[in-house]
């Protein structure tokens, strides 16, 4: 009995671990970084017949510690 619950709360978990970690890299940092290229290389960059993930993950990620800073910037007078 033991086994089926373990069973059960271990593919729960991955749901939840594949929700919270996957779908929020994928979908907003992903996203927030590409909107991020396409406006400052205007329109340039990412070519769309390449395959730009981790580009773009990483221009998200740093496009949103850029914004983070600078909305410190700004609350801290």
């Amino acid at each position: 009995m033991e086994e089926v619950a373990e069973g059960l709360g271990r593919g729960f978990f991955r749901l939840i671990k594949w929700i919270i970690i996957d779908a929020f890299i994928e979908f907003f940092i992903h996203g927030y970084g590409y909107v991020t290229l396409k406006i400052i290389t205007i329109g340039k960059y990412p070519k769309p017949n390449q395959n730009n993930d981790g580009l773009c993950i990483v221009a998200g990620i740093v496009s949103i510690a850029v914004t983070i800073g600078i909305i410190m910037l700004f609350n801290s007078k």
